[in-house]
């Protein structure tokens, strides 16, 4: 067979895939209430106290955001009813020199939905999330699919001028888990570049470079694709 006649296929397919898991994501997204930022008190003195009655622990972790050398922490919070689609938040938390937490984000819109992780969900059928702090630096990793997978990673951090969370950069990953064909999409606002790359046989065969907009997007507004 002719490889030049698979690699079209193989692009209509994923993005065939992606834009078939946006439009599910958007259809289920518009059938949760998202958390009211409200229900999250602004000041606790443990991470529980930052739970709203009828949510959920899914995912944690503790770093430093801030450079103070204090470990902070940041979750994933699901609605805790399973009879209905549930919906998810992302919640950030910074640690007091007396000890206690003070509320720095509650994220309700860039986490898929609950019930989009595919064959390859995680934790309560959700999609597959890490969530990772290193240098100051939030990434958060969603992985959804089957044999066509897609992963899509956010990175945030403490934009000092309004001490809130901005995104820094994203990636888009859609990818065949069978034959290690894959197209990631990566974007640094930061640096305002966009970078297109695309593998055949895990293998990169071609890479376009463009510029994009430096933009200041705070964490709260950040959607998911």
């Amino acid at each position: 067979m002719n490889p030049r006649k698979i690699r079209p296929w193989f692009d209509v397919t994923i993005l065939s895939v992606s834009l078939s898991l946006m439009m599910v994501t958007g259809v289920k997204a518009q059938s949760v209430r998202p958390i009211d930022p409200n229900l999250v008190p602004r000041q606790g003195k443990a991470v529980s106290d930052f739970v709203p009655k009828g949510w959920k622990i899914q995912e944690r972790i503790e770093g430093d955001i801030n450079s103070d050398r204090i470990p902070d922490t940041a979750f994933t919070l699901i609605e805790s009813d399973t009879t209905k689609e549930r919906a998810r938040a992302f919640v950030v938390l910074l640690k007091q020199a007396n000890g206690n937490l003070r509320r720095l984000a509650v994220a309700n819109k860039f986490l898929l939905c609950a019930s989009c992780g595919g064959a390859i969900s995680g934790v309560d059928g959700t999609p597959s999330t890490d969530i990772k702090i290193q240098k100051g630096v939030i990434t958060v990793s969603q992985l959804t699919g089957s044999r066509f997978a897609n992963e899509i990673v956010h990175r945030f951090w403490l934009d000092k001028p309004s001490q809130r969370l901005v995104l820094i950069g994203k990636d888009v990953r859609d990818f065949d888990r069978a034959t290690g064909d894959e197209t990631l999409t990566s974007e640094n606002y930061l640096t305002g570049q966009r970078i297109v790359s695309k593998y055949r046989k895990s293998k990169l065969v071609s890479q376009q470079k463009s510029q994009i907009p430096k933009r200041k997007q705070f964490i709260e507004t950040v959607a998911g694709f």
